[in-house]
């Protein structure tokens, strides 16, 4: 087994899984801090992305590391960083979407594409009302009590006497436990996709892949590394196809509403509904295709050497 991992804080098997989750998340909290002033002042737009997978890893530790904390204080904390992955949302969606406007462009004919500048304007004026409310979040005291009351949290050392039912039981039999749980629940997701299964339904396999994947990253000072890699690597890919996949029914979905609103709103003329009619088409096409060679993916991922692999690895101890 390696000594080191890549993915996080150290940890033994036999630590406390409570004073073992409060390294992890505190890992995580280094990155949010990080990357925090970024985000504000808009340095890069890659800073606010780090900060919500800083914050969507919190919540899933909190959230999938069960029993280690008070119930009401872990609840507590999910629903302050859920806001706070809300908050956060808006403006990094425009992001993505204005900094993938010449790939919009490239896609339609030439003689459409000069067409699709209103909306360019529509989402940087949106884009700019969506970064005032971002600073204003991050400027809030529900924003500063969450930083200042995480950071004690972090900082409180464990209790003697625990209520919760897992705080001073061994990390390592927890994570195996929690791996377990979260690799069936993905197979029999995964088993359940069909032809005729909304995007909906390959979302939420995509969010409980991306809860297993944050765990064997949280874990993966307990086991081989060599192991560690060759799952993750193979959950990446079916993430990745899923992502694309759930972005293109996103982007169709946000697109269609943007043209009702543009319309109603006076912002667009009939050319430029019309290129944005086409270009919702080519994003139907693409999102067909990637629906396609996600179900190549699913196969891979279900295949029995594969699934082997991470009952293998669940069931691996110190």
């Amino acid at each position: 087994m390696s000594n080191s991992s890549r993915f996080g804080p150290m940890f033994g098997y036999g630590e406390r899984a409570d004073a073992a989750t409060k390294r992890i998340l505190a890992g995580q909290f280094e990155i949010l801090i990080e990357h925090l002033d970024g985000a504000r002042d808009n340095q890069d737009p890659e800073c606010l992305h780090d900060l919500r997978v800083a914050t969507r890893r919190t919540r899933s530790a909190l959230g999938q590391i069960k029993g280690v904390f008070d119930e009401a204080t872990t609840a507590d904390f999910k629903s302050r960083f859920a806001w706070l992955q809300q908050v956060t949302g808006p403006t990094r969606d425009l992001d993505v979407y204005l900094h993938g406007f010449e790939d919009y462009e490239a896609s339609l004919p030439p003689e459409m594409r000069a067409a699709l500048e209103p909306l360019r304007r529509y989402l940087m004026n949106r884009y700019e009302a969506e970064r005032s409310r971002l600073v204003a979040a991050f400027d809030s005291d529900a924003f500063q009590r969450l930083m200042l009351d995480w950071r004690a949290f972090l900082a409180e050392a464990s209790p003697d006497s625990v209520e919760a039912p897992n705080a001073d039981r061994e990390i390592g039999a927890l994570a195996g436990e929690r791996i377990r749980r979260l690799v069936k629940r993905v197979r029999r997701e995964a088993r359940g996709i069909r032809d005729d299964s909304p995007p909906e339904q390959l979302h939420e396999l995509r969010k409980s892949c991306k809860k297993l994947r944050y765990l064997i990253e949280f874990f993966a000072p307990l086991f081989p590394e060599s192991e560690t890699r060759r799952l993750i690597k193979s959950l990446k890919r079916l993430l990745d196809g899923l992502g694309v996949y759930q972005d293109l029914s996103v982007q169709v979905g946000f697109l269609t509403d943007t043209a009702r609103r543009m319309r109603d709103e006076g912002a667009a003329d009939t050319e430029t509904l019309l290129a944005m009619g086409a270009l919702v088409g080519h994003l139907f096409t693409r999102r067909q295709e990637m629906r396609t060679a996600c179900e190549a993916l699913l196969a891979e991922y279900l295949d029995a050497g594969h699934q082997a692999l991470f009952r293998s690895l669940s069931g691996a101890g110190r």
